[in-house]
């Protein structure tokens, strides 16, 4: 990951952000979000194979899991470059919760990604069902 012009590391999204008054809903919720999928708490400065499913780890965003793994089951064994699955992200952001005091929701969030991956390991199925429509 390059450097950003302020010699951190942080996802540029954050950086861009924080340069100025944020403009639209996107760069308000990058200004302010300090959870686990931030920086370099979720994964390294060189860590490459990062997936969508990693990223739903990282965040805590169990319908992104939950809708990737019924499509795709086996996405579950995929590893980074430093051999992380999304279920270890997620466990990690499980504690790193705890170990923050950050609201329950959020732990729960990552809970529900690690539950997920968890399903899929073991050969569950597991279904995503979209409701409403744009009608």
């Amino acid at each position: 990951m390059p450097r950003l012009p302020d010699g951190s590391f942080a996802r540029g999204e954050k950086w861009f952000a924080l340069r100025g008054r944020p403009k639209n809903h996107t760069e308000e919720f990058w200004a302010r979000y300090d959870g686990f999928g931030s920086a370099l708490l979720a994964f390294q400065e060189s860590e490459a194979g990062i997936t969508p499913l990693h990223k739903a780890a990282a965040f805590g965003w169990p319908q992104q899991a939950q809708f990737i793994l019924a499509r795709n089951r086996e996405q579950v064994e995929t590893t980074t470059s430093l051999g992380q699955t999304a279920r270890d992200i997620a466990l990690r952001g499980v504690e790193w919760c705890e170990a923050n005091n950050r609201p329950d929701d959020e732990r729960e969030q990552h809970s529900e990604v690690a539950r997920f991956c968890l399903m899929a390991e073991r050969g569950e199925e597991i279904t995503f069902t979209v409701t409403g429509t744009n009608d």
